[in-house]
């Protein structure tokens, strides 16, 4: 159903990577996901410059998720299982997360 769609969303000319370390080391993955780029490309089409739409998309990225919570999607592909990448993005409000009763 959105893959009409989603082929018409273009790649942005940038390189959006995360890099952080946790106890396996240090890690660098490059963000990929559509959504990312649809956010360069709406933040353009709002009348914003470019380093405005970049510094916005680092702000999200950088501090506004982070304060409020967000994970990664990681997976990998059957033709190379050894290597892990980032699918995408979640914000999640880890603050209002109840616990379940098990």
């Amino acid at each position: 159903m959105f893959d009409k769609e989603l082929a018409a969303i273009e790649p942005s000319p940038h390189d959006f990577r995360f890099q952080f370390e946790d106890a396996d080391g240090r890690h660098d993955f490059a963000n990929a996901d559509w959504e990312v780029h649809a956010m360069y490309w709406n933040g353009l089409k709002r009348g914003q410059s470019e380093a405005e739409t970049l510094d916005w998309i680092s702000n999200t990225f950088n501090e506004d998720y982070p304060k409020k919570g967000m994970l990664f999607a990681v997976g990998n592909q059957a033709k190379r299982p050894q290597t892990w990448q980032l699918l995408g993005v979640l914000r999640v409000d880890l603050d209002t997360q109840g616990t379940l009763d098990l």
